[in-house]
């Protein structure tokens, strides 16, 4: 009996890891969270996510029909591989006349400090906005996500949605930007 549950859960679960290790995209269709930041954010960053407050601001908050999040931990050993694409992605979205102050591109440090996150930000050259999540309250709120973790969020008349998402690294700054034209 015990063997036969065990056979069961590995047939069940197995598929599951495996779809996640190897970074296939996830696309069940779900509302943001409604949980917020506490930590206050720069004025730059503040004016690039549309926000009016420097804290207790949620995902929902940040402006423009379409958001890239990054999931990430600043001691993750494959979450650096993701950055110089998101930065090749930030960079297109705002050289392109279409996609800019639509689309806007955001990472979150999941458990880490502002500290933790400026030196990561200096060390990769991370060229994006990147919120810290040190209480894991935001990570909570989306499912506790094994990092990296990107989500593509599309505004709809029920809200902001994830319209897909996908664990692990990206496979280039082409494949993202096709995602984000998609979603126009």
């Amino acid at each position: 009996m015990l063997t036969a549950l065990f056979a069961a859960f590995c047939f069940i679960i197995f598929p599951i890891h495996k779809a996640l290790a190897d970074g296939k995209p996830q696309t069940k269709v779900v509302s943001l969270p409604k949980a917020s930041f506490q930590d206050p954010v720069s004025g730059d960053t503040m004016k690039y996510l549309g926000l009016p407050r420097q804290k207790n601001f949620s995902l929902n908050d940040i402006r423009g029909p379409i958001i890239v999040i990054e999931l990430f931990s600043t001691y993750c050993t494959s979450c650096p591989r993701n950055v110089p694409i998101l930065n090749d992605l930030y960079t297109a979205v705002e050289k392109d006349t279409q996609l800019k102050g639509r689309v806007t591109i955001v990472g979150i440090a999941i458990g880490n400090t502002g500290k933790e996150v400026e030196g990561y930000a200096k060390t990769y050259g991370v060229l994006f906005p990147v919120l810290t999540d040190y209480d894991f309250r935001v990570h909570d709120a989306l499912g506790n996500p094994r990092v990296p973790y990107t989500f593509f969020v599309k505004k709809s008349p029920k809200g902001k949605t994830i319209v897909e998402s996908h664990q692990g690294v990206l496979e280039s700054s082409e494949f993202a930007l096709k995602k984000v034209r998609s979603l126009k």
